[in-house]
């Protein structure tokens, strides 16, 4: 095992690779202005095991990286180097860029000369970019040439690549093994899909929700190469394990051929987030004397980021051969792409939305979660219409300090919150398989607690995995069909896209979703008007508020429940939506609340449950 200094550790990147190299046990030493952003940072993607793992303050953009004399003198008996540090920010001024990139290339290679000069080093990591001109067959000997070919690029990247370049020269003359990392534009994790990062791919999402790419910014011949952000620090931490580390320049990204073309990248976005896809192109030469003139900024497209959209071929043997040598598949993996899409699509609505401790952002089977960890029977959480995990979340908090060993999976269901739609046929078919394909995958019974369409939903698992459910707790659940005035999804699509947050909150009061205005949570309605900006999420709503106005398509037959498993919480504030008859022989407790309680009274609904779990 090695020890190992590294720069970005708190990045959207940096994080993945501390947790890559902290499971090899290696022995970390991380360069941070905030220890306590590393701590969240890393407890964000679930990493709680900091043993491996020293903080050292410092800054890059500081002489010595701001590195105070002990913890120099600490990090001469580091072996490996890894240098990922700087911001994503492809609008980055000159000054900035060259702030965050040049100098610190020129402070970190001092470095590396000092470290090698006491105790040799076997290995300097650094992550560039795909773009970068910069090879082992030029990086000495055609410096003017690249220089010619990267004056007209945006600072962001000339600065970066001019680090390229810089750490190059420097390593060459000291004999250090320099492993250049260049991967694609970097997307999020092959599982979860969660991507922090919404600068690259983000771009592009947000353009085509906007419905502002008719047209594809390039022909068929043009690819955005991206990476799993993962499957980068997977290659990292590869890298790190290798017995004879060579000079080498490594292209993280797939080959061209086995890539969606931006087209066909463009309709899956399109797809995903419920839109109309493009129905043509545009040449690279042209669309990229319209971004300048301008034209970036109705798309909301900087000019910047066509640089990043490509016809060329890379050679990817080297990191072919590296993938073989540990056993691993790097590749894209095109059924988590909707779960990217989705993920960026829900942080163009919010922004950063902070997940507490001990929860962290997951995935179960084609659903987005919100979890915390634990032994014993998952409780799991189902939101309704105008709600998402998120919102669940104050309720979970509630019942895990209670629970403080128990698993809590608050899902979001398809087309809502992070996850993406189903796509299935049958509309209601399609949650309901969602759900199963959830529980199966988990290895226990299950306590499920449904709310509203949640609530639905829930009941529906009782009919069709009775086996895998402990007990069920349905909280105002739709249990007949609800008013008609959502019956035509067109109707409501619309009503919701242009609703402002004052409408917003009377109607919820007039629909008695709440029973005063000074009953919703402060954040809540600006929360749910956030969610709104996404025609995927508008698209969603607008379609099961139709679909649960239609008795042909309820379908609960509570007479093959079982009665020991089963307690409704019910809100007696909502008056116009009454509990059929055929449910008041299950355990039933009424509330003097409306309709959203779990949200309005968070604390009190989890009391409730575990009085219930208790019995």
């Amino acid at each position: 095992m090695h020890s190992i200094f590294i720069t970005g550790g708190s990045g959207f990147i940096g994080r993945h690779v501390l947790a890559a190299l902290a499971k090899a046990n290696h022995k970390l030493y991380v360069l941070v202005r905030s220890r306590e952003k590393l701590m969240e940072a890393m407890r964000g993607i679930g990493w709680n095991d900091f043993s491996l793992i020293t903080p050292v303050q410092g800054d890059l953009t500081k002489p010595s990286l701001g590195l105070s004399s002990a913890d120099l003198q600490l990090l001469l008996g580091v072996d490996i180097i890894i240098h990922g540090g700087g911001p994503m920010n492809i609008l980055l001024p000159e000054k900035e860029a060259e702030q965050v990139f040049v100098q610190p290339a020129v402070e970190i290679a001092g470095l590396a000369k000092r470290i090698h000069n006491t105790n040799p080093l076997k290995q300097f990591i650094h992550v560039v970019g795909f773009k970068s001109p910069y090879t082992e067959s030029n990086n000495g000997h055609a410096r003017q040439a690249s220089q010619d070919q990267l004056h007209s690029l945006p600072p962001y990247e000339r600065m970066k690549f001019q680090a390229d370049y810089i750490i190059r020269q420097a390593l060459g003359e000291s004999g250090i093994p320099l492993a250049i990392v260049n991967p694609g534009v970097v997307i999020g994790d092959s599982h979860t899909g969660v991507t922090e990062q919404v600068g690259g791919l983000g771009i592009l999402v947000n353009s085509v929700r906007r419905k502002l790419m008719p047209l594809t910014p390039v022909g068929d011949d043009y690819w955005l190469p991206l990476v799993h952000v993962d499957h980068v620090a997977a290659f990292i931490a590869a890298l790190a394990q290798e017995e004879r580390p060579i000079n080498h320049t490594y292209y993280l990204l797939d080959q061209k051929q086995n890539t969606p073309n931006i087209i066909g990248l463009t309709k899956l976005i399109a797809k995903e987030v419920r839109v109309n896809g493009p129905i043509g192109a545009m040449p690279y030469d042209f669309t990229k004397k319209m971004l300048n003139l301008g034209a970036g900024n109705m798309l909301n497209m900087p000019k910047e980021s066509i640089d990043f959209i490509t016809n060329a071929d890379f050679p990817v043997s080297s990191k072919l051969a590296i993938e073989a040598r540990h056993d691993m598949d790097l590749s894209v993996v095109p059924a988590s792409l909707p779960f990217v899409i989705a993920d960026l699509d829900y942080r163009i609505s919010h922004g950063s939305l902070h997940i507490p401790d001990p929860f962290h952002l997951n995935r179960r089977a084609n659903l987005a979660t919100i979890e915390k960890e634990g032994k014993g029977t998952p409780i799991i959480l189902l939101h309704g219409t105008f709600s998402t995990s998120y919102a669940l979340l104050p309720l979970a908090r509630h019942l895990a300090e209670a629970k403080a060993d128990t698993p809590i999976y608050i899902v979001d269901l398809p087309g809502f919150g992070r996850s993406p739609f189903h796509h299935a046929p049958s509309l209601l078919e399609g949650y309901e398989q969602s759900i199963l394909d959830l529980i199966t995958g988990i290895d226990a019974k299950v306590i499920l607690a449904g709310h509203s369409f949640g609530g639905y939903l829930a009941a529906k698992m009782m009919e069709k995995l009775p086996d895998y459910i402990q007990q069920t707790i349905l909280l105002q659940p739709m249990l007949a069909p609800v008013s008609s005035n959502y019956k035509s999804s067109r109707l409501t699509r619309t009503l919701l896209r242009w609703i402002s947050e004052a409408s917003l909150r009377k109607s919820m009061v007039k629909a008695q979703s709440f029973a005063h205005k000074d009953e919703i949570p402060d954040s809540y309605v600006s929360y749910i008007h956030e969610e709104f900006r996404s025609p995927r999420v508008r698209a969603a709503t607008a379609e099961v508020m139709a679909a649960i106005t239609r008795a042909a398509q309820i379908s609960l037959h509570p007479d093959s429940w079982d009665a020991d498993k089963v307690s409704i919480f019910w809100g007696t504030q909502e008056q116009d939506y009454k509990i059929p008859d055929a449910y008041h022989r299950f355990n039933m407790t009424a509330l003097p609340y409306a309709h959203q309680f779990p949200i309005s009274y968070p604390k009190d609904t989890a009391r409730r449950i575990l009085n219930v779990m208790g019995k």
